[in-house]
């Protein structure tokens, strides 16, 4: 009975112990594998994919943007004494598995020479052709009795009346002038060879001063004939042209030499287009122009640059550059707006995909396939744009294969697999040592708990 009493107790004690061991590697299981997976595996480093220099050595949720920390198992893959990853590949690569490229929809395009060439519009305005430009003055001062040309915008043709003028200076030199001449025929009578040669010349110069007071030859000899002063004189128009500008009225005692109207001749015209800044190093002598108008829509006039500003206009940050046209119909007015389209560039040269190229600001970076879902970051050297390609200049060879969709997703995939961009990096070793010296993991530092503390 004692032996059976001895039985009843051991297998009752072996089922507490079986008990107990199971519950306890329940509650291990339960409360430490299971909430705390990286403290088995302590060599997983996680960090947030948009905000790579956020390293920590167990989950948790970025302090910039609240993303999951997701872990960084390339660092395990790549063999720090060789620089190479799992691959084989040099770590300033990234590799793409075929299901991966597919998940990134990454595809590639050849680079190839292409025809590069450009146009560019600028806006302008009509001017004036200053060679062309002149002014109706009056001679002599006096007052103006009649203007024959009377509104801006009139035309006039050389040799046109403009105004008649009463001037007492010219009325006393016509006077001179016909006493000059009855003296001159008195001293002919005389015979005296001497006397005749110096009233001849007192005509002279009496005439001379009225050709002088613009009055013309016709006007001298009618004088002449009829022995009666004028108390008033015509003027004519010296050049032809349209009045822009009337500056007096009828009545107006004008001095010696004032302007009565200005005229131009609108034959020719000056197109003057305003150039910026970054487009100036495009704009030279004798390039071909289209000039279009809003007037005028279906019509463009062909001209050529023959002058270029040499003085910059500060206020506008920009550069006139004179075109000279042959005005047909004088359609094209004094500061009317127009559209001036220059070619400003022609070249061969490598194009790339415009979508291939990660812009950072400071450099121009695209993806060039090494091999079969093996990428690597090249900094290119970038010109012209045209229909959706970029002139490289430097960078790129012909044939070279560059990533054109998906590339924004493997330069996120190298941040996360190295810290930083790939082909970002700037500064010189000194900075890369210590940032990979910010990016180790302190045991007995919580980076996330500080972050969060600051």
């Amino acid at each position: 009975m004692n032996e059976n009493k001895n039985s009843a107790v051991k297998i009752i004690a072996a089922v507490l112990v079986t008990l107990l061991v199971v519950t306890g590697g329940y509650f291990i299981y339960s409360h430490y594998w299971r909430n705390n997976p990286g403290d088995i595996s302590n060599k997983g480093l996680y960090t947030c994919p948009m905000h790579p220099q956020i390293v920590s050595d167990h989950p948790g949720q970025c302090p910039i943007c609240g993303m999951d920390l997701v872990l960084r198992s390339s660092l395990e893959k790549k063999d720090e004494h060789t620089g190479k990853d799992n691959l084989g590949a040099d770590v300033h690569t990234v590799s793409l598995s075929p299901s991966e490229q597919v998940l990134a929809n990454v595809r590639t395009e050849k680079v190839r020479t292409m025809e590069f060439a450009g146009e560019k519009t600028f806006n302008g305005y009509v001017k004036i052709n200053e060679k062309n430009f002149s002014h109706i003055a009056t001679a002599v001062a006096g007052e103006i009795r009649t203007m024959y040309v009377n509104f801006e915008g009139q035309s006039v043709t050389k040799g046109q009346p403009v105004i008649e003028i009463y001037s007492p200076e010219l009325v006393s030199t016509q006077k001179e002038y016909l006493l000059a001449l009855n003296n001159l025929q008195q001293v002919r009578k005389s015979g005296n060879v001497m006397a005749i040669e110096q009233a001849a010349g007192l005509v002279d110069a009496s005439k001379q001063r009225l050709i002088l007071l613009e009055m013309t030859h016709s006007q001298i000899d009618e004088l002449e004939r009829t022995q009666q002063v004028k108390t008033t004189i015509t003027e004519y128009a010296k050049f032809s042209g349209i009045v822009t500008k009337k500056y007096v009225h009828v009545g107006h005692w004008a001095a010696a030499g004032e302007d009565i109207y200005d005229v131009a001749d609108l034959s020719t015209v000056w197109v003057m287009a305003n150039v910026y800044e970054s487009d100036m190093q495009y704009i030279k002598s004798g390039q071909t122009a289209l000039i279009s108008t809003s007037a005028y829509p279906d019509e463009v006039i062909t001209a050529k640059i023959n002058f270029i500003e040499p003085i910059f206009n500060q206020e506008s940050r920009t550069m006139e550059v004179r075109i000279d046209v042959a005005n047909k119909n004088m359609k094209l007015k004094p500061d009317m707006y127009v559209k001036v389209k220059l070619n400003t560039y022609e070249q061969q040269s490598i194009g790339v995909p415009k979508n291939a190229v990660i812009r950072t600001g400071e450099r121009n970076i695209v993806y060039v396939e090494k091999e079969p879902g093996i990428y690597e970051p090249r900094e290119i050297t970038i010109g012209y744009e045209q229909s959706g390609y970029f002139a490289v200049s430097s960078g790129l060879k012909e044939g070279e294969s560059v990533v054109s969709s998906g590339g924004f997703l493997i330069d996120s995939e190298t941040q996360i697999e190295q810290g930083s961009t790939s082909g970002h990096k700037h500064g010189n070793d000194n900075d890369n040592k210590n940032q990979d010296e910010e990016l180790k993991i302190n045991p007995d530092q919580d980076i996330m708990k500080d972050m969060k503390s600051k």
